[in-house]
Order: C-alpha cells, then sequence, then structure tokens
C-alpha cells in the first residue's frame, strides 16, 4: 500500500461500495468522500478495476482472518455461542459480507475479480468446515451437510442487509434448528 491516502481510499469505497455496489458508485464519489481530487484517486488507482481489485484484497483478507480467529475460537461446549459468532464476523462486523456481495455481483465472467471470489470463497469454505469439526457432534454433523449452503445464506442475509439479531436468529435456526 502507498500510504495512508491509499488506505482512506480504499476504506471508503468499500463504504459505498457495500452500500450502493460497484458500478453503483462514481470514482467522483470515492473521491468526494476520502477527500482528495479525482486525479489524486486516479494516481493510486488509474482504473475503477485496480481499485475493486485493491478493495476485495483487503475485504476478502479481512473475511480470511476473521474466520482463522473464528476457527480458533470455537469450543464444543460453546457451539450456539460460534455459531453466533460466525453470523456476527460475517454479517454484523462492518457488513464484511455485504461488500462481498457487492464485489461478486461486479466480478466479470474469466476476470482476476472472479478467480479472486472463487478462491476466497473456497478458503472460506474450507475454514467453516474445520470450525464445524470443533463443535458439538450434531452441530457438527449439519454444518458438514450443509457445508455449501452457510455461506450462500449468510450472503443472502447480507445482501438484503438483514437486522443483525435477525440474521443471527435466522441462521442458528438453520444449523440448531
Amino acid at each position: 500500500m502507498k500510504d495512508a491516502a491509499a488506505e482512506r481510499i480504499i476504506a471508503n469505497a468499500s463504504a459505498l461500495f457495500s452500500e450502493r455496489g460497484v458500478f453503483g458508485t462514481s470514482l467522483g464519489e470515492v473521491a468526494k468522500l476520502t477527500g482528495i481530487s479525482k486525479g489524486t484517486l486516479y494516481y493510486y488507482y488509474p482504473t475503477r478495476q485496480s481499485l475493486t481489485e485493491a478493495v476485495a484484497e483487503r475485504c476478502f483478507a479481512g473475511i480470511s482472518e476473521g474466520l482463522v480467529s473464528w476457527v480458533e475460537s470455537v469450543a464444543a461446549d460453546r457451539t450456539e455461542e460460534a455459531l453466533g459468532a460466525l453470523c456476527d464476523l460475517l454479517i454484523s462486523d462492518g457488513g464484511k459480507l455485504r461488500l462481498f456481495v457487492a464485489l461478486n455481483a461486479a466480478a466479470e465472467p474469466d476476470s482476476e475479480l472472479e478467480n479472486a471470489v472463487d478462491r476466497a470463497m473456497n478458503e472460506w469454505n474450507v475454514l467453516i468446515e474445520v470450525g464445524s469439526m470443533r463443535m458439538r457432534p450434531d452441530a457438527a454433523a449439519k454444518m458438514k451437510r450443509l457445508n455449501a449452503a452457510v455461506l450462500p445464506f449468510l450472503c443472502g442475509l447480507a445482501a438484503l442487509n438483514a437486522d443483525g439479531d435477525y440474521s443471527r436468529e435466522a441462521f442458528l435456526a438453520l444449523i440448531l434448528g
């Protein structure tokens, strides 16, 4: 990363992309929110694609780091707490998964962004499966059966911008219900 200005650009672009989508956000809006000129924005990110890829890299790394921490925190005697924490991490905590949904929607077929989305989803599915192995046997078995649906379900809740408590309840009902 070049400097603090680049960090602010990514943070502001992330917020706007999450709220309005990648193509619903102009680069001028990103520059204005960041408090810089469009020329300065283009100095750091010469194209929408380069900015989108930088946002995706940050978003995907943040979710991966959060999932690794989540895996390390899962304990069999606290399965419901662990599932709630997973939901909070991906939906309630800054809308990380909502941003992922926006980035996924912007990915062109066979693009670097689409490849990055696919790699991230595969990594996250593995991390969720590893975490589920540490849960109570009944919840672990259900998570294993539903593993392919867990992220799409949470993405759906994120895309709906569902309330955090509602999302948690719906997710816990799916896994534990």
